[in-house]
């Protein structure tokens, strides 16, 4: 086992979470310097965690520079991500860590999944959500084999595609063993969503086809069918969203087979009905995101620490594996611009980004809850 330094570029909420996976793990990792623009999120982040101002950096390029670090995590805003990922290659580490969504056009996420590939850097985008306890749970019963042949994946979240979307989709490649998509069709719609700092239509809907032959459903946005109840203040163009924390988890990924199915959400919840539960539904709550969230964070850092050092041990949230998930979402809102099936790989680069074209194509939709 060896250990390897690490920075970490961004101390706001999800920040401070990678910073306290890589602590829980010192066998693996030696956190060597954080940094952010804001001092007092660099003083907020000392107290919390003990570490000592001469780790602090509000510049990252000297910090890079400076310490040469095996390992560089950042959390920026999405249309940041390729400058920082130049970063990592300029300062030749060994490992990195991004979040969702890795990208806000399909040609620079290509371009920064390359980067990373052809400069032997191993990363990973931060779908963590497949480490709480409920999504442990689901693949444990379909890697014991009691829900047979699997033919179906169904994924759903109320959430925009760009804030879960690329979350769920990812789970559906994770819950397929990593087996990709060959051709989709889809329907996106609202364009409130795309002044989010995380840009996307208000609701998309996606079918596709994996190259397994198993089929795959995806949801994301205000019209997918809630599992639980809340009230959401939608607002206007002068007043942000009021989201409750009931809102961030209602999703469910559901897997079916020839003798079941089973399914999770992020709230904590699961459920199955197979081979081994004698003709009944057995169903329970476990720690879910909230309450759990740092917990996956650490289980999600241990095993990028074991990819590290062991070239056989692909971690689930690899970066490649995203990038073909973030592909699939792409080609679904391709898909419904165009009005027509497309198959994959895409053909890159575009003439115009799917953003661009949802920006004038798409009209405005009031949303509300169903």
């Amino acid at each position: 086992m060896s250990k390897y330094t690490v920075v970490q570029i961004g101390l706001g909420y999800r920040g401070t979470a990678h910073v306290n996976g890589f602590l829980k793990n010192p066998d693996y990792f030696e956190l060597v310097g954080v940094c952010d623009l804001l001092e007092e999120r660099l003083q907020n982040a000392g107290e919390k965690f003990n570490i000592s101002s001469d780790k602090f950096y509000y510049d990252a390029e000297k910090m890079m520079s400076e310490l040469r670090p095996d390992v560089m995590s950042f959390t920026t805003l999405p249309h940041l991500r390729k400058e920082f990922v130049e970063m990592a290659v300029k300062y030749r580490v060994k490992g990195l860590l991004l979040e969702k969504p890795m990208e806000v056009t399909i040609d620079d996420a290509k371009y920064i999944t390359e980067l990373c590939v052809n400069n032997n850097i191993k990363a990973v985008v931060c779908h963590q959500h497949k480490y709480l306890l409920p999504f442990l749970k689901l693949k444990e019963i379909i890697d014991s084999g009691e829900l047979g042949k699997v033919y179906k994946i169904d994924a759903a979240c109320q959430a925009w595609l760009s804030q879960l979307g690329t979350h769920y989709m990812d789970y559906i490649l994770w819950a397929n063993q990593g087996v990709g998509t060959v051709s989709v069709i889809g329907h996106v719609h609202g364009k409130h969503a795309l002044r989010d700092s995380h840009p996307s239509s208000d609701y998309t809907m996606g079918e596709a086809i994996m190259a397994n032959g198993v089929r795959t459903n995806i949801q994301c946005g205000y019209f997918t069918k809630r599992h639980a109840e809340y009230t959401v203040d939608y607002g206007d163009d002068e007043k942000a969203p009021v989201y409750p924390i009931e809102y961030w988890v209602d999703d469910r990924l559901t897997v079916y087979g020839e003798t079941g199915y089973a399914w999770a959400e992020a709230s904590g919840r699961w459920g199955a009905f197979t081979s081994k539960t004698n003709g009944k539904v057995e169903s329970g709550t476990l720690v879910g995101y909230d309450g759990g969230e740092w917990e996956a964070q650490e289980r999600y850092t241990k095993d990028f620490g074991r990819w590290l050092d062991n070239d056989d041990f692909v971690h689930p949230c690899n970066i490649s594996q995203a990038y073909h998930g973030f592909e699939i979402l792409e080609a679904m809102c391709l898909s419904a611009l165009d009005k027509t099936r497309v198959d994959l790989p895409l053909n890159l680069p575009m003439k115009e980004s799917v953003l661009s074209r949802m920006e004038k194509e798409l009209p405005e939709v009031e949303r509300k809850l169903f």
